[in-house]
């Protein structure tokens, strides 16, 4: 029983779902801080949850059709003991774990509102064209990226935003661009440790079509853009003047960009790199941050 619960765990990558919760659950503080309207957070606070909860469900959709997609090149790139190819879950339970997954995100995002509800049809689209043919931009050079870039940095913010404040409104977008351009270059490491099964199957990620020393620049490159972007909104007034706290984020960046440049790159328990692992936890960073920054300014009536 113990053995078989781990397997379905490892099918749907529960530290990979830590973020997309995150990011709803500290988005919608942000949204509510931006409204005036902190003090409403502990009566919303289950729906709060709960749409956290759908997005992770929405996630570990993909994360599901991405091994149901991937046994032979999970197997080349030494990951057999993964619940498929290891044999512990077939192909068919995998799929129906999903499409259970995917009714439940899609519902359970419909009955919180219909902005919501869009924006998890949308993750999971791009969930399934980035995973399945005839689309398969997993194997096409940089849409790859692109696409994960989008539903990773670009969306989460809205989406949280949608849940009580207006989707329309500029700031999580323009909050999601900087995320959008950092995940861009940070994703990427997931790839690191993939290369020679990715190549031998045609799936041209950057770090299979650029040598280490290209995609380290271009990492280093769009590192930079993103943080400028950040004090260009700052600057001229399109985001406030508190997100300058958000350049914290510059300080783990510096680091994951001087291990890559050393080539110190670790193996972890979690299945990928330690800078896969910080990528993550840096990205999770920006919606705690941010929300922070309001949390300890004059919104402190959250807890009066």
């Amino acid at each position: 029983m113990g053995g078989q619960l781990k397997a379905w765990l490892q099918l749907v990558r529960p530290f990979t779902l830590i973020a997309p919760f995150i990011a709803v659950f500290f988005g919608v503080i942000i949204q509510l801080s931006a409204y005036g309207n902190l003090s409403s957070f502990f009566s919303y606070l289950p729906i709060i949850i709960f749409a956290s909860l759908v997005l992770s469900a929405a996630q570990a959709v993909g994360q599901i059709l991405n091994q149901v997609e991937d046994i032979e090149i999970d197997i080349a790139n030494n990951k057999d003991y993964r619940p498929i190819p290891s044999g512990k879950i077939s192909v068919e339970k995998a799929e129906l774990a999903a499409w259970i997954l995917a009714i439940f995100a899609i519902l359970g995002s419909f009955s919180i509102n219909t902005p919501y509800g869009i924006f998890i049809i949308l993750f999971l689209f791009f969930g399934t064209i980035y995973n399945i043919e005839p689309f398969r931009l997993k194997k096409r050079l940089w849409m790859n990226t692109a696409s994960l870039a989008i539903c990773r940095g670009l969306m989460p913010l809205p989406a949280a935003w949608s849940i009580f404040g207006n989707p329309f409104d500029a700031s999580p977008w323009l909050l999601g661009s900087v995320m959008t351009l950092w995940v861009l270059a940070w994703q990427n490491t997931k790839d690191l440790n993939d290369v020679e099964g990715d190549k031998r199957y045609g799936i041209m990620t950057p770090a299979v079509y650029h040598n280490f020393k290209t995609l380290t620049k271009i990492i280093g490159i769009l590192s930079l853009l993103a943080f400028f972007l950040l004090a260009v909104y700052i600057k001229f007034g399109l985001l406030p003047s508190n997100m300058i706290t958000l350049f914290l984020l510059s300080f783990p960046t510096i680091w994951m960009f001087y291990r890559m440049v050393k080539r110190r790159i670790i193996l972890t328990s979690l299945e990928n790199n330690d800078l896969w692992a910080s990528f993550y936890l840096t990205l999770a960073s920006f919606y705690v941050i941010a929300a922070a920054t309001y949390l300890i300014g004059p919104y402190l009536t959250l807890f009066s």
